[in-house]
């Protein structure tokens, strides 16, 4: 799956562009400008990832500071999340609630993220991945949503005192002065510089009871989930799904069969059988992806071969250079090149 093939829901594009509008930004200018319209804020829309992205980065640039995912993340308006925000205040307790919201997380992201919420032991862990591959959209993107999950703990319980034990953060803090809003507005520690970007829950907050807690209200939202999933997402293949989990790794590290597969709760040997039923293997999948990204990256004169190569996942620049000479009979430099004549 390469960012042609990506995409999010109105949803998603809906709480940048309206939360956008709150704060002075003429939004609705700048969607038009990257090609969507009015039709892509419906909740059902498939929203390109490419145009997706184009519209962030334009929208960041317009707010002119170093907040704008937490100012965004701030403004949960309810009615864009629809059978979403039903899920949540339907359920038992805040745990369920956010069982709930990531395994229907689609309906929102598409396939450009994922959320897993688990138990290690100890603490409940709230991890979020996504596609996007810009640093600044990867920085904006994650704080956005884990203000938003902050936000939602308060909003579903009416308890303002409400908050996670700690958030993590892959990227580096912006400034010191960033760190510190953050942590004014989540009310807890936020680490960065991590593995990954996490909100980790005490058992206490896990097991809190949601006061509109009804039955019958939570399964008439659970079909109607169901019946939009269906329809949005349209059920990503098994093959699809593994390609989308090669792109998020290659955001660190090499890309290895063995974590796609735990991350899919599969054996290495049934991955390898799904993919030797779809006429591929293990390394193809990897090299077809890697190719597709490199040509796309290569396309922009403002990401450097040493760059590409490390968001693919390379050790070294060297052994993507010898790789892609294999693939296509050019050196990266060359293939450029070839770009410019043309």
């Amino acid at each position: 799956m390469t960012q042609h093939d990506q995409y999010v829901t109105g949803i998603a594009l809906s709480q940048f562009v309206y939360g956008a509008q709150s704060l002075g930004i003429k939004s609705q200018s700048i969607i038009n400008q990257v090609g969507l319209s009015e039709e892509h804020l419906k909740p059902s829309a498939r929203v390109p990832g490419q145009q997706y992205e184009m519209a962030l980065l334009k929208l960041i640039l317009a707010h002119k500071n170093n907040s704008f995912g937490v100012d965004i993340g701030q403004q949960i308006i309810p009615p864009l999340y629809g059978v979403l925000m039903s899920l949540a205040l339907s359920s038992n307790s805040l745990g369920e609630a956010l069982s709930y919201l990531t395994r229907y997380q689609a309906l929102a992201t598409g396939s450009c993220g994922e959320v897993e919420y688990s138990f290690d032991g100890q603490d409940y862990q709230l991890v979020i991945a996504m596609t996007h591959q810009n640093p600044v959209i990867r920085r904006h993107v994650s704080e956005c949503v884990m203000t938003m999950f902050c936000n939602l703990l308060r909003l579903i319980t009416a308890r303002q005192d409400l908050a996670p034990n700690a958030l993590w953060f892959e990227h580096a803090a912006a400034s010191e002065s960033t760190k510190r809003h953050i942590e004014s507005i989540v009310k807890c520690p936020v680490l960065f510089d991590q593995d990954d970007t996490r909100m980790i829950l005490s058992d206490k907050i896990h097991h809190f009871q949601i006061l509109g807690h009804g039955e019958d209200m939570l399964r008439i939202a659970e079909k109607q989930a169901q019946d939009q999933l269906e329809i949005i997402n349209k059920k990503l293949s098994t093959i699809e799904k593994i390609k989308w989990h090669i792109i998020e790794l290659m955001q660190s590290s090499t890309p290895r069969r063995e974590t796609v597969a735990n991350r899919l709760q599969i054996s290495s040997r049934t991955l390898d059988r799904r993919l030797e039923q779809a006429d591929t293997s293990w390394q193809e999948l990897v090299d077809e992806l890697r190719l597709q990204l490199a040509i796309e990256y290569l396309s922009d004169k403002q990401c450097t071969i040493s760059l590409v190569a490390q968001r693919l996942g390379f050790s070294e620049i060297r052994a993507f250079q010898r790789k892609f000479k294999t693939w296509t009979g050019l050196t990266p430099t060359e293939y450029r090149k070839s770009l410019t004549r043309d």
